[in-house]
């Protein structure tokens, strides 16, 4: 590492090769500089990893992590990796790696210098960030960026009809192993790191949740820490004006629980595009995420592999109204079959008395201990009723790629409209029922709730007929 010295100017000259045009960033022990390769006359960028009095042996390991992610990946909107090697010299000790110079300008540079953004082009940039990220998450190990937000997605080419190109770059906090019970170092930007990541912990959808950050900041023109929060939610809805389709798909991006949030790039560009199709019904009725409501004791369990819905049997006088229409419909079927079959009726007229207590015994426990089940994951979709480990399916089970339509209907009692919400796969119907005579049933505004938490999993509209 030298200097060389022309009349007033003088130009720092790296290796004897790279020659410094300017500095482009610089926090503790790590400087970021734009040179030209003296060999091919190229600009590329060093990154300068120095053992000063800041180095922290977490920065080296982040630091070779970057250049082996790097290195191992090819994607033309991400820096090339070029070389890596040690430092030793007088003036210098410590490490560098030199990638390709990308020519563009960072969304946040844009925004400062007073650029703003279009839905439809906010859209188009999410598009391909979620290309690039689908790239990254899909490699094995899966590449996680940890650090997305506006000064790391840079753009450029921008026409009339299109937003540019766009590029995504720094991979100075990149994890490439995620385990579930490791403790990771704990990196990213305020505003636009997950809170799981504050605990170290990093998904694919961490990165998602960066990404909602950095859209939101393009339509608000705010940092999303500088913007109303509640539970962790980020409340942009009333700085920005986009479609309710689009505002809910942030919302999803952006939700502070890993569960309920987004899962992988794949699901949140599907996602994205149906939120310009179609409005899901919650978002027509309001403008708000449906959580689940006090007092339900519904359960819900999911993840990216499964949903689950659990529906407990009713409680209070309509379930004895039931449990009473059952056990006479039950008692009197019985009865009357045993009584026109004359070997019936001398072989099980003696137990007649006690086959009732058994009826009654088995209705009073499904009305108690039962619970009818929805189960829902790649493969599959079931419905079940199930008293202790004894499981009864409803309906035969349907393959998961059967599902079609997600409908909410109302079913008529009585000349009585009840609100039903039906999930169809093929011509098979998976019901969830409203109704106080109904042993297995839900409110209304349960239905609701499990109406959007279905449609998100699924990535289906809830149709409304």
């Amino acid at each position: 590492m030298t200097s060389q010295n022309s009349g007033n100017s003088a130009k720092e000259i790296l290796l004897e090769r790279y020659e410094v045009q300017q500095q482009l960033g610089k926090k503790a022990g790590r400087r970021t500089l734009l040179t030209r390769d003296l060999q091919t006359q190229e600009l590329v960028v060093i990154k300068l990893l120095s053992f000063d009095d800041d180095f922290q042996w977490d920065d080296l390991k982040l630091f070779e992590r970057e250049a082996e992610t790097l290195k191992a990946i090819s994607h033309p909107a991400i820096p090339h990796y070029l070389d890596y090697f040690e430092l030793d010299t007088p003036e210098y000790k410590g490490f560098a790696l030199i990638q390709s110079y990308i020519p563009a300008e960072s969304l946040e540079t844009q925004i400062k210098a007073g650029r703003s953004f279009s839905e439809s082009e906010v859209r188009e940039l999410a598009k391909a960030i979620l290309n690039i990220l689908t790239y990254l998450h899909n490699r094995q190990p899966p590449v996680i960026h940890r650090d997305i937000k506006p000064s790391n997605i840079l753009l450029t080419n921008r026409s009339g009809n299109s937003v540019g190109d766009v590029y995504l770059v720094d991979f100075g906090s990149v994890q490439t192993i995620v385990r579930s019970n490791s403790t990771m170092t704990v990196v990213g930007s305020y505003g636009y790191m997950p809170p799981e990541q504050f605990s170290g912990k990093a998904t694919p959808a961490s990165d998602l949740y960066g990404l909602g950050a950095t859209l939101i900041y393009l339509i608000t023109g705010q940092h999303p820490a500088d913007l109303p929060q509640e539970d962790l939610i980020i409340k942009f809805e009333q700085a920005a004006n986009v479609s309710p389709g689009f505002s809910n798909w942030l919302r999803k991006m952006t939700e502070p629980m890993l569960s309920r949030r987004l899962g992988s790039a794949e699901k949140a560009l599907k996602s994205l595009t149906f939120s310009k199709k179609q409005i899901p019904i919650s978002v027509k009725s309001a403008n708000l995420y449906l959580g689940k409501p006090v007092g339900s004791k519904v359960i819900l369990n999911k993840d990216d592999d499964f949903i689950e819905i659990i529906i407990p049997p009713a409680r209070g006088f309509p379930i004895v109204l039931i449990m009473l229409k059952w056990y006479f419909l039950a008692s009197i079927s019985l009865s009357f079959t045993i009584a026109i079959v004359p070997l019936l009726h001398m072989m099980f007229a003696p137990i007649i008395a006690p086959l009732n207590f058994l009826i009654l015994l088995l209705i009073i426990s499904i009305c108690l201990f039962g619970r009818k089940r929805i189960y829902i994951n790649k493969r599959q979709i079931s419905l079940s009723h199930e008293l202790f480990s004894i499981n009864r399916h409803q309906i035969r089970p349907s393959l998961r790629k059967n599902i079609i339509r997600l409908e909410r209907t109302n079913i008529y009692h009585n000349n009585e409209p009840r609100p039903c919400l039906i999930i169809w796969a093929g011509m098979l119907k998976y019901e969830i029922f409203t109704g106080r005579d109904k042993a297995f049933a839900v409110t209304t505004i349960e239905l609701d709730w499990l109406a959007e938490e279905l449609s998100n999993w699924l990535d289906l509209p809830v149709i409304r007929e």
